[in-house]
């Protein structure tokens, strides 16, 4: 391979200038058989007002459209592939996106825009298709730093064994607001106030403790389970974790079963994926069959969504070299001693200024020849 066509392709691999990596999960997507969705950024303000617990409390722009509908500035991307999707149980539809999502910004200060990639597989879920997002999962999160990790979780589960307590509505709620917060002591004032048998209460409360390494987590959890619906959760993930030790990346698989969204929507595997620059999950999705039911569609579905704003500086990374110029130089001789470095991998931005440039070393170009500037 001629010397700059690898130095393009070393530009890539470590993340190019900030827009390869909307190229580089395309790629994976697309190889995985993903097809490309485009949508538009407006949806009726009907379809959010609808399942509103499915976009976990965020508020939705609204403005008025043609004919007086009332429009809104598109929230989510999942609720709308879900509303248009012709898939079935039979005949399923793997697509994945790249589209802006609006939300609150912090501290309710106005709103933000978030560039969001994602895959969405939709018609029939089995081992197969979960193993295969995990695996997707891994790989993106791997482009994005080298330091990551895969929390999962399962819906199923989590139900499971607190549908075992026998609680009101209200405790029951409760219940799982202290999973989410794993709060042990909260949890327990609840089972002493509701008065649940100890046994059972005592394996719950150690299923909220548990968390860490897939391979390390499920056997003791498993000693925990109760109930049908919990059992075969937990096979799942049993299965789940075997696949996993086969993938490249698999040993960042852990589980924390105190990740699960609202109920109404989500029934399966939840993921939630971290990188060490972000102090948030940066890759969040799972499966919603019954998002799918209540829009009366005959179909499971799993997707998963990526934040490509939560990474901007190992994707936007600095030049290697800035080669500082004059109007007295020759035009041939700095775009010649320029190309000689970008044949070497580098890249280079010539410019006659170091102001506003990030770049690792700057270069003077002084007679035909380069000086580093100290």
């Amino acid at each position: 391979m001629p010397s700059l066509l690898k130095g393009i392709e070393r530009f890539f691999e470590n993340g190019g200038d900030g827009q390869t990596l909307p190229l580089r999960l395309s790629a994976l997507f697309s190889s995985y058989g993903y097809k490309k969705y485009r949508m538009s950024r407006f949806e009726e303000y009907s379809l959010y007002a609808e399942n509103f617990d499915f976009l976990a409390g965020s508020n939705v722009i609204t403005f008025g459209g043609e004919g007086g509908k009332l429009l809104a500035l598109r929230p989510d991307v999942t609720l709308s592939i879900a509303k248009n999707t012709k898939a079935t149980r039979t005949s399923g539809e793997k697509v994945y996106y790249h589209e802006s999502v609006y939300r609150q910004a912090r501290g309710n200060l106005g709103y933000e825009e978030i560039d969001q990639m994602g895959v969405e597989s939709i018609g029939e879920v089995d081992l197969l298709t979960i193993s295969e997002q995990v695996e997707l999962i891994l790989k993106s999160l791997s482009m994005l730093s080298r330091e990551y990790s895969l929390d999962v979780s399962h819906s199923g589960l989590v139900h499971g064994m607190v549908s075992q307590l026998g609680l009101s509505a209200p405790a029951k709620a409760r219940v799982y607001e202290c999973i989410k917060r794993k709060s042990i002591h909260a949890f327990g004032h609840v089972m002493d106030r509701e008065g649940v048998d100890e046994v059972k209460a005592a394996k719950v409360r150690r299923m909220i403790e548990l968390s860490g390494p897939i391979d390390e987590v499920l056997p003791e959890l498993g000693a925990l389970i109760m109930g049908e619906e919990a059992a075969a959760a937990y096979v799942q993930l049993m299965a789940l974790s075997h696949e996993a030790a086969r993938m490249q990346g698999g040993d960042r698989l852990r589980v924390d079963l105190s990740i699960f969204n609202h109920l109404d929507y989500y029934n399966g595997v939840i993921f939630n994926g971290f990188i060490k620059e972000y102090p948030k999950a940066v890759v969040v999705g799972g499966q919603y069959d019954k998002l799918l039911e209540k829009l009366g569609k005959d179909a499971q579905a799993l997707g998963f969504a990526i934040n490509l704003g939560a990474a901007p500086a190992i994707h936007r990374r600095p030049a290697d070299i800035v080669l500082l110029y004059d109007e007295s130089d020759s035009v041939f001789g700095v775009l010649e001693q320029a190309n000689k470095l970008r044949e070497k991998g580098k890249t280079v931005i010539v410019a006659k200024s170091e102001e506003g440039i990030a770049a690792a070393k700057a270069y003077i170009y002084r007679d035909g020849e380069l000086e580093e500037k100290r």
